[in-house]
């Protein structure tokens, strides 16, 4: 018998239902905060819930519309850490953040597509797994440094991580795929047509998202700050340049007859490293206000979607799992995963002679994985065709994800305590200089 709860055309019932899941994830997430749990867990707690719930009515239809959400709230989410990035704090840091993210980048990905190997998955798919292990969901990162507020090595080393990051996920994936495809048909690719489309996907994200920032930094800078309708502007403005990168990031371009695939993270990241950079303290400051007033029910909203999001990918594969091999992929994933980050970036804090809390409690930090690895699995189904393979994929990653972002938020808070940014009730740890 069909239970179906609501009305799938109509986009009434979708407002409906999201307006609710932001309620229910905003009380739940105070509770959460209570017994000193991240509100972001309550949060995802809430999606998942509901994800059983709209399984049980059979409205598995509303997916596409959860994940077209959650990717203009990930565009949001990395414009605003982009907008945290300043050039003269990363320049002092620069050795360190960047010895620190290549190689936990690349020890994420050895440990866990090798492992997978070892365990008896294809080397194609592995490797392809292994390069989704780099990426780590920037949400919780956000949300959490603006709850607590929090300021020291730790966070500064942690925000600039994410542009390096993303880069490396690119081209590693673009090169992985590309084999991937090249194994599946039966196809010989020469090297330098494999890095096409990764270097041609990063290129033009950093291009457009450089383009967008000086367009709004210049429409900011030209405002009068004694204009009664400032506000208005500035959100307005900031409004239309995320949804523009968010749009050309997701539907991306021909270029020369080859389609060039966007990066939904770097490309709005760069937005705002652009605009930051460009623009002078007061405009930034008035822009990073004015969004930070729009924020909670877009991270909200965000991170309930993906928690029912979860749930419905796995929904909507089941009749194709075979059990014992998912599990077993799932757990080296998700084991291989977190040993490579946490000794990735205790090995890369060590040659870039970081401080000692920052080499233990800095890969805590990067255990989170959502939207932006289910993004790159989805793009994985899409290039090698619907297969149990391909499923196999998806579900895999899935169950990581739901780990990852259950236990993520729990870790960046051990993580902000124990490098003495935020105290045990979460409230910031104010740092004079001397």
């Amino acid at each position: 018998m069909n239970y179906s709860l609501l009305a799938v055309s109509s986009s009434y019932d979708i407002i409906l239902l999201l307006s609710v899941m932001i309620m229910f994830g905003l009380y739940i997430g105070r509770i959460a905060e209570k017994y000193r749990i991240p509100n972001v867990t309550g949060y995802l707690f809430v999606g998942i819930l509901f994800g059983l719930i709209l399984e049980f009515f059979y409205q598995g239809d509303l997916l596409d519309t959860f994940l077209f959400i959650t990717k203009f709230c990930l565009g949001f989410i990395a414009l605003s850490i982009g907008l945290e990035l300043n050039f003269k704090k990363l320049w002092k840091r620069r050795n360190e953040v960047l010895i620190v993210t290549v190689i936990q980048a690349f020890s994420a990905f050895i440990f866990t597509s090798l492992g997978l190997f070892v365990f008896g998955m294809d080397l194609h798919i592995a490797l392809l797994l292994g390069t989704v292990a780099i990426a780590t969901e920037p949400g919780p990162i956000l949300f959490l440094t603006k709850r607590y507020k929090t300021k020291g090595d730790l966070t500064d080393t942690l925000v600039p991580l994410h542009g390096v990051e993303d880069a490396l996920a690119i081209v590693l994936f673009g090169v992985a795929l590309s084999y991937a495809v090249a194994i599946d048909s039966g196809v010989s690719l020469q090297f330098l047509d494999i890095l096409h489309g990764p270097i041609y996907e990063l290129l033009f994200s950093v291009l457009i998202g450089v383009a967008i920032g000086v367009i709004l930094s210049t429409i900011i800078k030209k405002l009068d700050y004694r204009d009664v309708d400032k506000d208005m502007v500035v959100f307005v403005s900031a409004f239309v340049a995320i949804m523009i990168a968010i749009s050309l990031a997701n539907r991306g371009f021909y270029f020369f007859d080859v389609h060039v695939h966007l990066s939904p993270v770097l490309l709005p990241m760069v937005v705002g490293v652009t605009f930051a950079n460009l623009s002078s303290k007061l405009a930034k400051s008035e822009t990073e206000h004015m969004l930070d007033l729009f924020s909670p029910p877009i991270l909200i909203a965000f991170f309930t979607i993906v928690g029912a999001e979860m749930i419905m990918l796995i929904f909507a594969d089941l009749d194709t799992i075979v059990w014992g091999m998912f599990l077993l992929y799932a757990s080296v994933y998700i084991v291989f995963r977190i040993f490579g980050k946490m000794f990735g970036t205790y090995f890369g804090g060590y040659l870039a002679k970081s401080s000692k809390n920052l080499r233990k409690y800095l890969g805590f930090c990067l255990l989170p994985q959502a939207q932006a690895a289910i993004g790159l699995v989805m793009y994985a189904r899409l290039q090698l065709g619907d297969s149990p393979q391909t499923n196999l994929l998806i579900l895999i990653v899935v169950a990581g994800t739901l780990i990852y972002e259950l236990l993520g938020p729990l870790g960046l808070r051990h993580s902000f305590i124990r490098c003495q940014e935020v105290d045990e009730h979460g409230a910031c740890i104010v740092k004079y200089s001397k």
